[in-house]
């Protein structure tokens, strides 16, 4: 699709418009955080359960965005961003009206499936009518709207949910996707009817998602039913037939899905893996922290998100930022910086305690948006000018690649989660005997405080028990959470050798 061209004004006006749909759709992907907790206790889910709502959003996201070029090429932009926002108001209803976890999972699925036919959209327009001295700054500028809304989302959430319900936080972003439509069928460019109608692939979209939901399915089956299980091996030996079958099956499509060529060119391929690494970060570190402080440190919804508005306001600044300075330095200086940044307040966040202050762990938060905001408009320019020729097909793989990437980052941290909390449970449980007289010395004073309560003495003994029992989870579970930053802090130094082979300019 080839645009004519056009003023700057009305350039960063239609930037604006698909920014106003997605801040309003990818907020939605983490709004939802917060509830986990209330989601827990309504619906009688486990933790497992729980994290298909951050997942099921973030897969049919991910396998969605891959049908943004047949879309496009088969009905215009302004067409498929209005349909597109429409599927996300209808999940929104669905979710917010839901009785049990299917009908949960279903409005998330179409929110997802909404959010994720929109996003490649504005990286393609942008490379489509700015000059590329403008185009990290565009980047920079649509990525602080799209970006630091999953940041927002949270503290929003836990506004609304601690004033309301649960409920209230699946339709808190619909307004914004309903005022987007309007705008976007007067000023979005239509279909040009020369442009030739691809043939959908309908088998690569299938096998994709396919492939996503048994990757996702195996991991919360195996942290639930353990890794030796008949059932995780299945799902898992499953995942991976559907992934060849989609790497196959797209290595010899005419139109497909998910270009493999690209990856052909060693410079997109290692740009293209710090994208999948900003995605495990946003959506994983997103997901840990809101957890961590409700589970652990005990705070309300509205807390929660607090943590994380000091996040989103350094994203705010640092976006546009790193953009302009991407259009003037080597983008490599602000990929090691940003992923240095980023490991360094993954390791903060390893030693958390229960009583580690709100301003610490609100720095470590913010330190680690800083590092994304800084990698993010640099890496997605990065793999961009690696395909002139192919900015149709970059766009929406460089999209897919943060998505699954948080995807996977979701369901993997909540595994490991899982995980590593009945390991350190059952570590300490065996220190809970007769022979440990730290152990002996805190079940009588429990028992003590409960008789002075009033209870009777056999039962003061049973309860003091359960509550000695429910220290040592609690315990177990922060262990687990610092082991979980610990890994995403190695993951993301693992990344530092690759980033001097990214050219700094496209290839001549």
């Amino acid at each position: 699709m080839s645009t004519p061209p056009v003023s700057v004004a009305r350039r960063w006006g239609l930037i604006g418009i698909l920014a106003l749909g997605a801040v309003g759709a990818m907020m939605a992907a983490t709004i939802v955080n917060v509830a986990l907790p209330s989601l827990i206790g309504a619906f009688g889910l486990g933790q497992d359960e729980a994290q298909w709502l951050s997942t099921a959003f973030l897969t049919s996201s991910t396998g969605f965005m891959l049908l943004n070029t047949w879309t496009i090429a088969s009905f215009g932009m302004r067409a498929s961003f209005a349909a597109a926002m429409s599927v996300f108001i209808m999940g929104s209803v669905i979710g917010a009206c839901a009785q049990d976890l299917a009908m949960l999972v279903i409005g998330r699925v179409m929110q997802g499936a909404g959010a994720g036919l929109i996003q490649p959209m504005a990286m393609l327009l942008i490379f489509q009518i700015f000059p590329e001295r403008g185009r990290n700054a565009a980047i920079g500028i649509y990525s602080l709207g799209v970006i630091i809304s999953p940041a927002f989302g949270p503290v929003i959430g836990g506004a609304l949910i601690d004033t309301f319900d649960w409920r209230v936080v699946f339709v808190a972003t619909t307004p914004l996707a309903a005022l987007a439509i309007p705008l976007g069928l007067a000023f979005l460019p239509r279909r040009q009817s020369a442009a030739v109608r691809p043939k959908l692939d309908w088998q690569g979209l299938a096998l994709v998602i396919g492939a996503l939901a048994l990757t996702l399915q195996g991991l919360a089956h195996g942290a639930r039913e353990g890794w030796d299980d008949s059932g995780t091996a299945l799902r898992l030996f499953g995942a991976t037939a559907a992934w060849l079958a989609f790497l196959g099956w797209e290595s010899r499509h005419p139109f497909p899905l998910l270009n493999l060529k690209l990856f052909a060119r060693p410079a997109f391929s290692l740009a293209a893996l710090v994208i999948f690494a900003t995605g495990v970060a946003v959506y994983g570190s997103t997901y840990l922290v809101p957890l961590f402080v409700q589970l652990v440190q005990h705070y309300s919804p509205t807390g929660a998100g607090e943590i994380l508005l000091p996040a989103g306001v350094a994203m705010a600044l640092c976006f546009p930022l790193a953009g302009r300075l991407g259009d003037r330095i080597d983008a490599r200086i602000l990929l090691g910086a940003g992923v240095l940044m980023f490991a360094a307040s993954m390791l903060l966040l390893s030693g958390v305690a229960v009583f580690t202050p709100f301003a610490a762990m609100a720095f470590a938060v913010a330190l680690s948006r800083t590092g994304i905001a800084t990698v993010m408009p640099a890496a997605n320019a990065s793999a961009m000018r690696q395909a002139p020729d192919m900015l149709a097909s970059a766009a929406p793989a460089a999209t897919f690649l943060t998505q699954t990437g948080g995807a996977l980052g979701v369901a993997i941290l909540s595994a490991l989660l899982q995980d590593r909390a009945a390991f350190h449970a059952g570590m300490m449980q065996p220190l809970i005997n007769e022979s440990n007289g730290q152990a002996v010395e805190a079940l009588a004073l429990l028992r003590q405080g409960l008789e002075e309560s009033g209870l009777a003495a056999p039962a003061a003994t049973v309860m003091a028990g359960h509550q000695l029992g429910a220290a040592v989870w609690a315990s177990a579970q922060l262990l687990a959470f610092r082991d979980c930053f610990l890994t995403i802090a190695l993951a993301f130094v693992a990344l530092l050798p690759a980033i001097p082979l990214i050219p700094a300019r496209a290839k001549a």
